[in-house]
């Protein structure tokens, strides 16, 4: 193959049970394929020595089949003698295509006893200087199907080599429709191209004849990919528009048409590490192959799980990718999706987390949230713990867990959302059960996801009955059974929304009353002022 080159950084590096003399301070020395070498400052040997060493760089390789001859090799040795502590490799095909996680046994000599074990992080990115998306066959209708003319602006999120954000400009359609093709280039790998949160992507901007903003629409990368050369990958997105007179008060977004095309993948990467899991002296545990029809590294014993971004909406979290029909559930019953999301951003965060926003994508940009000390991100929102409670994400895995101070324990099941008088909590071998305050009982039922309308409870003998509170009438039924997933998942989002509305208010000087007579002010304003 052709010359390929490559974005690594090395990180964490941490030894565990060393054999040396307990008195000793050791260090690292870090050789990558011969061409790159680095030594960390030295350590008080402990239970687990650890050094904040991190060092970034590229490599170039003849070839993506020559990386299985070269290795990383990673030294600990004694401060007061250099004498070898003990050492461990790992082939560079190996890092490329499999975790970026490692945990590698050291030996003092070649096939002699371990000495401890070495922890640390390689991430290693095949980059591509012009990665280039080709758009065709662009048509823009609006939502009764007529032609939305106009000119049309396309760029990226991401930036091209010499660092700079791309901007196509197309002329003035009349009828909505660019043939192509048109093609932007981006200097990238295929993890930053697909990776979520945030999420890269293509940004579409109608303008009218007077040059203002008609309407904004985005593709993500990852939801219209084909690693295979040539493919054609159709797209249809909705395209949106800010109504609001007043950005003081929310915008008010609203979808007024569709886009649809084509888009396709020149000088793509032919490798890209694996999303999570652990490289354990060579054999891989765990984690996602970033996208299907990647190579699988050496070291698993059958091809890794794709991975799915959605994995992370099954916890309670504040979500505003809503349908339609739910947000009118919501307003029905009060709730103002659009005043939530504002007012959240009031709201401090937990400690060590950071809210960033995602960039190059207009009015459709979203929220996401980042563990520093993890370097990871994650689209669930840390706030609102219950007590005792603390989100965190795994650094090899890159998934939302939480931790249960109480015990010491952890789950993968958020505990928020609970109704009024019920609590999550995790026993001491890591199941998850619910109290019920009023009767002072336990449950593994959970008594979350039911209609509005009716809550759960238990009685003397720990059994859950459902009360309905339109009616006043109990039952042993759950309505929850035999419903079709779809509802049941409605009932959870619309519950969860509730949950978090009622937060927000409790944690904010903002009330909702208020906000909604500022804007009835403003239209009388406007009124009298027209």
């Amino acid at each position: 193959g052709s010359t390929c080159n490559f974005k690594v950084c090395l990180h964490d590096f941490e030894c565990q049970g060393l054999t040396a003399d307990a008195r000793s301070e050791v260090y690292l020395h870090v050789d990558f394929a011969g061409v790159r070498a680095f030594r960390t400052d030295a350590a008080k040997l402990a239970e687990e020595t650890r050094w904040s060493f991190r060092a970034g760089f590229e490599y170039i390789a003849g070839s993506t089949e020559k990386l299985s001859g070269q290795e990383l090799v990673v030294r600990c040795l004694s401060l007061a003698d250099n004498k070898l502590v003990g050492e461990a490799a790992v082939d560079l095909e190996t890092v490329a295509y499999g975790p970026a996680c490692f945990r590698l046994t050291l030996h003092d000599r070649e096939h002699g006893p371990p000495t401890g074990f070495v922890k640390f992080g390689c991430v290693m990115r095949m980059r591509s200087p012009d990665l280039t998306v080709i758009c065709t066959d662009l048509h823009i209708t609006t939502q009764e199907g007529a032609a939305l003319p106009g000119r049309l602006h396309i760029s990226g999120s991401l930036e091209d080599a010499g660092g700079k954000a791309s901007v196509l400009s197309l002329p003035h359609s009349t009828d909505g429709f660019w043939m192509g093709p048109c093609s932007l280039a981006f200097d990238t790998t295929l993890a930053d191209l697909l990776r979520a949160p945030p999420c890269e992507c293509l940004r579409f901007v109608i303008l009218d004849q007077e040059g203002m903003s008609a309407g904004e629409a985005s593709v993500e990368f990852r939801s219209a990919f084909s690693i295979t050369l040539g493919t054609e990958v159709e797209f249809r997105t909705p395209v949106m528009y800010d109504f609001s007179v007043d950005q003081r008060y929310g915008a008010e977004i609203k979808q007024i048409g569709e886009l649809e095309g084509v888009l396709r993948y020149q000088n793509l990467p032919v490798c890209a590490q694996m999303v999570g899991g652990l490289c354990v002296d060579g054999h891989i545990e765990e984690g996602y192959m970033l996208i299907e029809a990647l190579p699988c590294p050496r070291g698993v014993s059958q091809p890794p799980p794709i991975w799915k971004d959605d994995s992370e909406q099954q916890h309670f979290g504040f979500v505003l990718c809503v349908s339609p029909q739910l947000l009118e559930e919501l307003e029905a019953s009060g709730i103002d999706v659009k005043q939530l999301d504002t007012a959240l951003d009031q709201l401090e965060l937990p400690m060590h987390w950071e809210m960033r926003q995602e960039r190059g994508r207009g009015l459709l940009a979203r929220r996401y949230f980042s563990d520093p000390q993890a370097r990871r991100t994650t689209w669930v929102d840390p706030r609102f713990m219950p007590e005792h409670w603390e989100q965190r994400v795994d650094s090899e895995m890159g998934r939302v867990y939480f931790q249960y101070h109480a015990n010491k324990t952890t789950t993968y099941v958020d505990p928020r959302g609970c109704p009024s008088g019920w609590e999550m909590r995790v026993s001491k071998n890591g199941g998850t059960y619910f109290v019920h305050a009023p009767s002072m009982q336990t449950t593994f039922s959970d008594p979350r996801g039911l209609p509005s309308h009716i809550e759960g409870a238990l009685d003397s003998q720990a059994r859950m009955f459902f009360k309905d509170n339109n009616t006043k009438a109990t039952s042993w039924k759950d309505p929850r059974e035999g419903q079709p997933e779809s509802l049941l998942a409605m009932w959870r989002q619309m519950e969860s929304l509730r949950w978090w509305s009622d937060q927000v208010l409790q944690n904010t000087d903002l009330s909702m009353s208020r906000v909604h007579d500022d804007r009835g002010e403003l239209r009388r304003q406007m009124d009298l002022s027209g």
